[in-house]
């Protein structure tokens, strides 16, 4: 297991490996960065010593992790380029970050823009999801491991250093252990990290990054208790002007429950970006309606006082082709011919249900007082039959000869 000890005294100019030390580039609980340089090649590389000495049967288990981060490989991770351990003492070469670190450019307390933060956090998002994709957890996503290259691009370092580290700490270091805590999910805390712990550390910087504080804050037991039982205070509740869809994006990313969070890293950059998308597309207010009204605008201009002024737009009517006036298309004229056709028949069906009714009572008429014998039925209907049909064949003509 790892043994708790001194730290190993180096003095610049001393050689470590193949490296010789140029200068003391910074100090934390966890390791010394100093600037090396090769002794072969006269290439410059960030070499960092860690606070921690290895018992002889941990020596294998380091080297097992430091060449599994050894070889990721990707434009947000600072390169690992060589390790060993030297008098129990265990250090990692890394590429050189010569612009420091984002907790340098920006330090606690400052609140940064989205124009400013949302590039550090899809780089940083990229960097993790590559790294869960192989099955791998930071452990330590903060501003002082994300560093800037040579292009101010971020590149994130100390992949899984906290785990190699994590028993050497002692009393001494609180404060380097609060600065760790302070971005700890509440599973990482009871030792069970995953990658949606590394969201939720994440989601802490973007908290940070938005208030200018961190959401937990106190002595170490308070920020565990904190992170374990207590929800983040609602951004809106400080007063800063944060859209309510980035509230609700953060808020997801630090749900207690790691299953309540964004399924990946990258789904929380992509949904951080979308909300602030959608809170900056342009919002045009129309004029009021009195300023229409000035240029001769039509009534339909509308104003909804409840909410804001709103213009009703209606599409432009379909051009209407006319022709000459004594133009009619032909469609009407056969309308109209039908039109005219119906009524003469019905007109014509009227006038022989008279004729039918006339030519009965004619019958009866001869039935009654013409002496000799009266006709029957069967030759009044047939005398009226043809005296309609005769009526009947003339109107007909008539009406469809028009």
């Amino acid at each position: 297991m790892l043994e708790s000890g001194a730290r190993m005294a180096l003095q610049i100019g001393q050689q470590l490996g193949n490296y010789r030390l140029v200068s003391l580039l910074g100090h934390g609980g966890f390791a010394d960065v100093y600037l090396g340089e090769h002794i072969h090649l006269k290439t410059r590389a960030a070499i960092k010593v860690l606070h921690t000495q290895l018992a002889s049967e941990d020596v294998e288990k380091f080297r097992n992790e430091a060449l599994t981060i050894a070889h990721l490989v990707h434009p947000h991770i600072i390169r690992v380029l060589d390790y060993d351990v030297e008098n129990s003492i265990p250090f990692l070469v890394m590429d050189y970050a010569p612009n420091g670190s984002l907790r340098e450019r920006h330090p606690k307390g400052t609140r940064l823009s989205p124009m400013v933060f949302m590039p550090y956090v899809k780089q940083v998002a990229s960097a993790l999801q590559y790294a869960h994709d192989l099955r791998l957890v930071h452990r330590d996503v903060k501003p002082e491991n994300m560093l800037l290259g040579r292009n101010n691009e971020v590149l994130l370092s100390d992949f899984g250093i906290a785990l190699v580290t994590q028993s050497s700490l002692t009393q001494s270091t609180e404060d380097v252990v609060i600065g760790t805590m302070a971005y700890m999910a509440p599973e990482q805390i009871q030792g069970k990290a995953r990658p949606a712990s590394d969201q939720y550390a994440l989601g802490v910087v973007v908290y940070e990054w938005l208030s200018g504080m961190r959401p937990f804050n106190g002595s170490y037991v308070e920020i565990v208790t904190q992170h374990l039982t207590a929800a983040p205070p609602p951004l809106n509740e400080q007063a800063l002007a944060i859209p309510h869809a980035v509230q609700q994006v953060v808020q997801r990313a630090l749900a207690k429950d790691p299953h309540q969070r964004f399924p990946r890293v990258q789904d929380f950059a992509d949904a951080l970006e979308q909300a602030y998308q959608v809170q900056q597309r342009p919002i045009v207010v129309a004029p009021t309606v009195q300023a229409y009204q000035a240029k001769g605008a039509s009534a339909a201009t509308q104003v909804d006082q409840s909410r804001r002024p709103v213009h009703t737009v209606y599409p432009p009517l379909s051009p209407v082709v006319t022709g000459p006036p004594s133009f009619v298309p032909p469609a009407a004229k056969k309308l109209g011919r039908g039109l005219k056709r119906g009524f003469r028949v019905l007109a014509i069906l009227l006038v022989l249900s008279g004729l039918l009714v006339c030519g009965l009572g004619y019958a009866a008429f001869h039935w009654f007082t013409v002496p000799g014998a009266p006709p029957s039925s069967a030759g009044a209907t047939a005398l009226a039959s043809d005296f309609v049909q005769a009526v009947s064949n003339r109107n007909y003509d008539q009406a469809y000869n028009d």
